[in-house]
């Protein structure tokens, strides 16, 4: 045979593969086996996110944080959305710092990803800190120029300044000119979607 593959194994035994097309052949089948299944969508939690709604609908904060991280100390791969979905019954609960601290890591870890900087630029506006919130949805529309949300969000953060800037200027007694005053019309973002939508 002129094209058999050398063998280092005891006489007697036939090759794994006689002729080099045959292993041309596997490697081609093996490659496209992984590939196939890494292109079909994997499961990376159980939790029922309406489940988990249900529970911060009823201000059951304690036990849907619980389910969420059950399910992190479980999920394999990207738990993008179950940490955001942490975050949001974190600062669903009143924990501000705590909410802030998961929307921070999640801008850490996933920083292509736009909602966590229109939720954490949401809760620095709640405070009054708009300057804050506006460079969070800047910085947040770096990542999609075109997600509505936050182009919708920074745009009433800055006509909020504009105003407050007027009012103070008009008169400097009017408690409404305060730059420090919280501002509470900000949309949230409830999950991510499955990949970087624009809604």
């Amino acid at each position: 045979m002129p094209f058999a593959l050398k063998q280092h194994a005891e006489p007697g035994k036939p090759a794994l593969f006689e002729k080099p097309w045959q292993l041309l052949g596997q490697l081609t089948r093996v490659t496209l086996t992984i590939a196939v299944a890494l292109s079909f969508p994997v499961a990376l939690h159980a939790t029922d996110l309406k489940q988990v709604q249900l529970l911060l609908d009823g201000k059951h904060y304690a036990q849907a944080l619980a389910l969420i991280d059950a399910d992190i100390a479980e999920a394999a791969g990207n738990k993008a959305e179950l940490l955001f979905v942490r975050a949001r019954v974190i600062a669903a609960s009143g924990e501000r710092e705590m909410a802030e601290r998961a929307y921070r890591e999640l801008i850490t870890r996933y920083p292509g990803r736009p909602e966590p900087y229109n939720n954490l630029a949401r809760l620095y506006s709640q405070q009054g800190k708009l300057e804050q919130a506006a460079a969070l949805l800047r910085a947040g529309l770096y990542t999609d120029p075109t997600y509505r949300v936050l182009f919708d969000n920074l745009t009433r953060v800055y006509v909020e300044q504009a105003g407050r800037s007027w009012r103070g200027t008009i008169n400097p007694q009017d408690p409404d000119a305060n730059p420090d005053r919280p501002l509470t019309t900000l949309g949230e973002l409830h999950q991510l979607p499955s990949s970087p939508a624009k809604p």
